[in-house]
């Protein structure tokens, strides 16, 4: 199932096109600078559940008579359109939104608007019956969740954590004394405690798209690097998708390029786009790598740790303070590479450099770009897959080779010969380096020299 939300002229955003592959079962991380448009989309998504939303969590005169939200989903014969209404100075809708599309999603927004910063006192209508029922011992402890609470914040402040059914809704709370029946409610915890356990009773509740705007606003960094780990697992376990924004680098470091998203203006156009970006890729936007005179811009892991090898091996003494930064994609590296070249968020742009894997030579986006340097091998992994592949006796055997594609089984190998296969090393990286040299010496030596000659004045 996907929903794509499209947003036309609401508030500075211009347009704005999103679109949610629901049977992915995955988190996914939106960041981006500052009034990009980020609570924008959040708003978008919850005024399908609520179509109050931006007249109650928005400032008033964000629309004009070209405004609109269009929800496009499948399975929908038509899609469901929010026009301008002059007489509520917003957007509404005709059309019927369909009950089980409206239970299937839950939104978090931030302060003051959010949930988590508004919860307290909110169960006192049921204090009465909660006290009956904790007095006769009528509660269980959730196990599942007091897990998934240790796993967020580390310590056993959840290890009395009770659960009481009321109405065939769960409601939680900490039993201090069990003798005099003293309890803490679950809208008395603190705003993150609250949240967290606000967030697992919507991914119970089989929601299949939990979104949350600026989740990282009441954890601190442990926690929110934990709760990421614990959700991935969620979301596959229950068949649900989470997607939440944030500025927080330490949660942004914990994910995988699939998960993270960079949301913008396009280039040329007015556009707000979503794309699947990297952590470094972000981090060099957003934040910049500061204290260094010269950047290196790579591919990968793998790629940075050869930079590094030559450029210590090479036994030279360096003058500029340099750093490699690993971007992901060849595409991406030229891609920030450029973006540098006209904001000059790491430096100016002669001291800046791309490396790229040999195979990309040839490749369109490398048009009329400078400072691109290529590795005298098609990529380190799939150089040696292919002597392995031929049978080289100086490339050890390994029982099975796993993976769907070259690519794939290349890292894969190299994975094995580096990181330990049946409990032993069978190559260390700088074996395999001295390798790559030895079959290929001329292209190594050309490819240190241009390497150096960057980080070194003439």
């Amino acid at each position: 199932m996907e929903l794509t939300i499209t947003v036309n002229n609401v508030q500075h955003v211009k347009k704005q096109q999103v679109t949610f592959d629901l049977s992915q079962n995955k988190i996914t991380c939106i960041t981006g600078k500052n009034s990009v448009g980020k609570t924008t989309l959040i708003r978008a998504i919850r005024n399908l559940v609520i179509n109050s939303t931006f007249q109650e969590t928005a400032a008033p005169y964000i629309f004009n008579k070209e405004s609109t939200i269009t929800y496009s989903i499948d399975g929908l014969e038509s899609d469901i359109e929010f026009t301008y209404n002059r007489f509520i100075n917003g957007v509404d809708s005709k059309q019927e939104i369909p009950d089980e599309l409206k239970a299937m999603i839950s939104v978090e927004l931030p302060i003051p608007h959010g949930e988590r910063f508004n919860h307290f006192r909110r169960l006192s209508g049921i204090d009465e019956e909660l006290r009956a029922k904790i007095a006769v011992g009528e509660y269980k402890r959730p196990e599942e969740l007091i897990f998934f609470l240790h796993r967020v914040y580390g310590d056993e402040r959840f290890i009395n954590l009770k659960q009481v059914d009321i109405n065939k809704t769960a409601y939680y709370f900490i039993l201090r004394d069990d003798g005099e029946r003293y309890y803490i409610r679950e809208d008395y915890f603190s705003s993150g405690e609250y949240f967290v356990v606000n967030l697992y009773k919507h991914i119970r509740q089989q929601k299949k798209l939990i979104v949350i705007d600026e989740i990282d606003i009441s954890l601190d960094a442990s926690a929110q690097v934990n709760l990421v780990k614990v959700l991935r697992e969620f979301c596959n376990q229950y068949e649900t998708n989470i997607v939440f924004t944030t500025h927080s680098l330490a949660l942004m470091k914990t994910l995988d390029v699939d998960e993270l998203y960079y949301m913008e203006q396009d280039q040329g156009s007015e556009l707000i786009t979503v794309n699947s970006r990297s952590y470094n890729f972000v981090k060099s936007i957003m934040y910049g790598f500061n204290g260094s005179d010269k950047y290196i811009l790579t591919e990968d892991e793998c790629l940075e740790d050869y930079i590094k090898h030559i450029i210590i091996s090479s036994g030279e003494s360096i003058f500029f303070k340099f750093k490699v930064i690993y971007v992901a994609g060849g595409t991406q590296v030229v891609d920030l590479m450029k973006r540098n070249s006209q904001d000059n968020f790491l430096s100016s742009n002669e001291h800046v450099m791309s490396v790229l894997d040999g195979d990309q030579a040839g490749e369109k986006y490398l048009n009329g770009h400078d400072n691109i340097l290529l590795l005298p091998f098609p990529s380190i992994e799939k150089e040696i897959y292919q002597r392995y592949l031929d049978n080289d006796l100086n490339i050890p055997k390994v029982e099975s080779i796993e993976g769907g594609s070259f690519s794939k089984r290349s890292k894969n190998l190299f994975w094995k010969l580096t990181r330990g296969y049946a409990g032993k090393q069978l190559m260390t990286q700088d074996d395999i380096y001295g390798y790559l040299e030895k079959i290929n010496p001329e292209g190594v030596k050309v490819f240190k020299q241009q390497l150096l000659s960057f980080l070194n004045p003439e």
